[in-house]
């Protein structure tokens, strides 16, 4: 036997089977590599009025009509009650196209997990359109829409007056994805940090998270909603989830004074 050429053939074997080893790591687990998460904060003492979560279905699939095509399901979206009783739909900019001239949007509905009629169907924004989120401020992100027409209350949320959540406060994500059939589904996380432009939520499982953005984000302390889902970001094998903060959207909802219709928009 030709023990150097053994030998050689095993040196060059072992650099190979060293990268091919790393590749398979980060193919079957790419969350390993990176930087690890920050410590949870501790549970906040929270001075807001407790309350109640929401019994009803209040995160509700967000659907599209494009001239000339069929409505198709896209993100999520809910809706709030400002302080003068008007209510508000609220869904990300990243899930619409307001740029098509062939197939100019039409109308944005929200409907129920598991019902075909819809809750109400908007043709008019609420103030200027938002735009879809590239870097870590999250509050870039939003489709405000004028409701003119009644609403049931069941699928109303509360903002809570606090305008986010604090680190450390357990809270709810209420979607109607990920569990195969459309119903609705709430998964439960720790906010990890907040600030201004950004709140990032720890899950407590791993998830698809596929077609959440747009679901409202509840506080289980106060039982009011404290942001909309807006980015995903794997970290450490968890989910860490972009929030943008409730107080930003209450704001841009209440300074706006334009409603433009829905179909003569564009960017």
């Amino acid at each position: 036997m030709n023990t150097k050429f053994v030998m050689r053939g095993l040196l060059l074997a072992l650099p190979v089977a060293v990268i091919a080893s790393v590749v398979l790591t980060l193919v079957m687990n790419p969350t390993r590599i990176g930087r690890p998460l920050d410590p949870t904060p501790p549970p906040p003492t929270i001075l807001a009025p407790r309350g109640e979560l929401p019994t009803g279905p209040v995160g509700l699939q967000g659907w599209a009509r494009y001239r000339g095509k069929a409505d198709r399901q896209v993100v999520h979206g809910f809706l709030i009650r400002l302080s003068d009783g008007e209510i508000v739909g609220v869904t990300p900019a990243h899930g619409f196209s307001f740029s098509d001239p062939d197939h100019p949007l039409q109308q944005i509905a929200l409907a129920a997990p598991g019902q075909t009629d819809f809750v109400v169907e908007f043709d008019r924004l609420r103030g200027q359109l938002g735009q879809p989120r590239t870097g870590g401020d999250m509050t870039v992100d939003y489709v405000l829409l004028r409701a003119d027409q009644p609403i049931d209350s069941s699928f109303v949320l509360t903002p809570d007056s606090r305008g986010a959540p604090q680190p450390g406060e357990r809270v709810s994500l209420f979607s109607c994805s990920g569990d195969g059939r459309g119903s609705q589904r709430i998964l439960e996380g720790t906010v990890q940090s907040v600030s201004d432009t950004a709140v990032w939520v720890l899950m407590d499982e791993l998830f698809n998270p596929d077609g959440m953005s747009g679901s409202p984000f509840v506080s289980q302390y106060t039982g009011q909603v404290v942001g909309m889902a807006i980015a995903v970001n794997p970290r450490g094998g968890r989910l860490l989830l972009g929030v943008h903060p409730i107080g930003s959207i209450v704001q841009l909802a209440e300074s706006a004074t334009e409603f433009p219709k829905i179909r003569e928009y564009r960017r």
